[in-house]
Parts: C-alpha cells; structure tokens; sequence
C-alpha cells in the first residue's frame, strides 16, 4: 500500500510539472500571436504544426502509442494555436460528416468548425476571406477522385496547404429493418465504395444521391422504408439505427481530404506538389511535358486528365 501511495505522489508532482510547462508554452504561443499581429503575418501555417507533430512523434517513443500521442498534442497544438489567433475552418456538413472528422484531426477541438452545404462554397469562402481554411475530400482508394473538387480547381486561386488521410468504413443507417428498405440515400461517393455490398444484399432498393452521407441520414429519417449510408458517429448524433456495419467493398479504404488555403505553407521536406496543365493539342504534348519529372528523378503519384468546360474534347491534366 505504501508503494501505491509514493506511486501516486510521484504521479501528482509528474501532473503539476506537466500543466506548469503547458501553461508555459500557451504564454509563448499568446506571445507569438501578438507579434504576429504587429508584423500582419500569416498567423495559420500548416507545414508548423505538422513539423512539431512529426518532431513530438519521432522523439516521443515510449510506453503511449504513436496515435495516442498524436492525439494528445494535437489538441495541445490546437489550444495554443487558438491563443496565437483562433482559425476559422469550413467543412462539407452537416455535423458528423467524414470531412467534419477530417477537420477534427487536423485542427483539433479549438478551431471553429464551419458547415457549408457544398464543395463550391467551401472554395468560395476560402475565396471571400469567409473562413481561414477549407477541407475537402478529393479522392477514395476505391471510389476514385472528387471531380467536382477537381474542376473548382480550374477557375480558383486557393492552393493546398496539407493533407489528411483517413479510414472510412461506412455502415448503413435506418429505422427500418434491412429487408424492408426500399431506397438508400447517400453521397456519390459511398455508393461506389459499397456497390458489390449493396448488390447483394439490397438489389432492388433505389438509390438516390444527395450531397452529404448526413443530409442522407436525415431523409432516411423522415422517408419510411429508407435507409442511408454513414459513420457510426452520424448514426450516434442523429439517434438512428445501424443494421449493417462495415458495408464497403474493400477493408483498404481510405479518404484523402486536402485543406484549402490562400497561401503557400513553407517547405517541410515531406512535401507533395500538385498541378494544373493546359497544353496544346497535339502528338506527344504531354510527353514533352511530362519528360523533365523524369529526368530529374521526381515520382508523380496521380495524373488525372478533365474536360476544359471551354471547347469540346479539350482537357486540362492534374499532376
């Protein structure tokens, strides 16, 4: 019992000393801000935090896991950074969406979290000074890339200031049981990463496509012999019943969200770059284009080819 006991007292001193020194680092971060402020600098900068949470995750090895430890200084980066200045941050919603838990994971609980009803005004807010920074979702592993994202990008100036990868696994929401749904609502892009699950074991139900897996939830709702595809968190917030879980196709299915900005972060050394080409029709224009990556050893992820929306079978290339 003693030794619980100096256990618990070692404890006590070990949770002082850690609020002393978080109290401390929120003085410097207040600090910051104020300078930051005088000097009408860039008080957002994504490539800062990541660097700090890639420095905290190289150094930290212990007992915590690496998704612990993420998890806790995220929300000490996002604290703080409130103190600098507190960001405002736009997300496809409602509440509970896959892009509201995108958000959550880059910016943590500080930062105010916005809905927007679509992938044009979460640009345009980032446009009109709306908000400091957007999430959008742009591809899935299965489902393949957002082409509306993509063609927002032909007439914006926002760039993509960081990255975030998330496991999706979708369930399906009803108050009905499964053998009496009829129509299953959702975004696009959760059909196409549950076709095979829904052709078998819903083949006669409709579906129909709205703009946001919550927003489906919500007619599910209302619509009897309805069901919709979602998180277990939508399901948890809007009070309804999952009767399927874990519906999509593959168990590697995985969301990349980019955040939109309007300025370019600093250089990490970790950086992936993405571009919009417009070249001219004719044989091997993207071959020449395409070339100098090769030479000098730089490997292209993704090369995505949409229309100009100018003049018909014209197309501009995302590199």
């Amino acid at each position: 019992m003693e030794k619980i006991e100096n256990l618990l007292e070692q404890m006590k001193r070990v949770d002082e000393n850690i609020a002393e020194l978080l109290n401390r680092r929120a003085q410097i971060s207040k600090e910051i801000g104020a300078l930051k402020k005088q000097n009408d600098d860039v008080l957002y900068d994504s490539s800062r935090i990541k660097s700090s949470l890639d420095t905290i995750l190289k150094t930290g090895k212990g007992i915590l896991s690496q998704e612990a430890l993420q998890s806790i200084f995220l929300e000490i980066l996002s604290q703080c950074q409130d103190l600098e200045q507190s960001i405002k941050v736009g997300y496809l919603g409602p509440e509970g969406t896959f892009t509201h838990q995108a958000s959550l994971l880059e910016f943590g609980s500080a930062a105010e979290l916005l809905p927007f009803p679509c992938v044009d005004d979460l640009f345009t807010s980032v446009e009109k000074k709306q908000v400091d920074c957007s999430v959008v979702a742009i591809e899935n592993s299965t489902g393949g890339v957002v082409h509306d994202v993509l063609d927002r990008f032909m007439d914006s100036d926002v760039k993509i200031t960081s990255e975030i990868v998330i496991y999706i696994h979708h369930c399906l929401i009803s108050n009905a049981t499964l053998e009496k749904v009829e129509r299953i609502y959702s975004h696009p892009q959760p059909f196409r990463q549950c076709r095979r699950w829904l052709r078998e074991n819903l083949p006669k139900a409709r579906y129909i496509e709205v703009a946001s897996t919550v927003e489906g939830m919500r007619l599910a709702g209302e619509t009897p012999g309805s069901a919709a595809i979602g998180s277990e968190i939508a399901a948890r917030l809007g009070k309804m019943n999952i009767i399927a879980s874990n519906i999509q196709d593959t168990t590697e299915n995985f969301t990349r969200f980019v955040v939109l900005g309007r300025l370019i972060p600093q250089p990490t050394g970790a950086d992936k770059t993405s571009l919009i080409l417009s070249l001219k029709h004719k044989p091997g224009a993207l071959f020449e284009a395409l070339k100098c990556f090769a030479e000098k050893s730089i490997n292209l992820t993704k090369i995505e080819s949409r229309p100009t929306r100018q003049r018909p079978w014209e197309y501009v290339f995302f590199i």
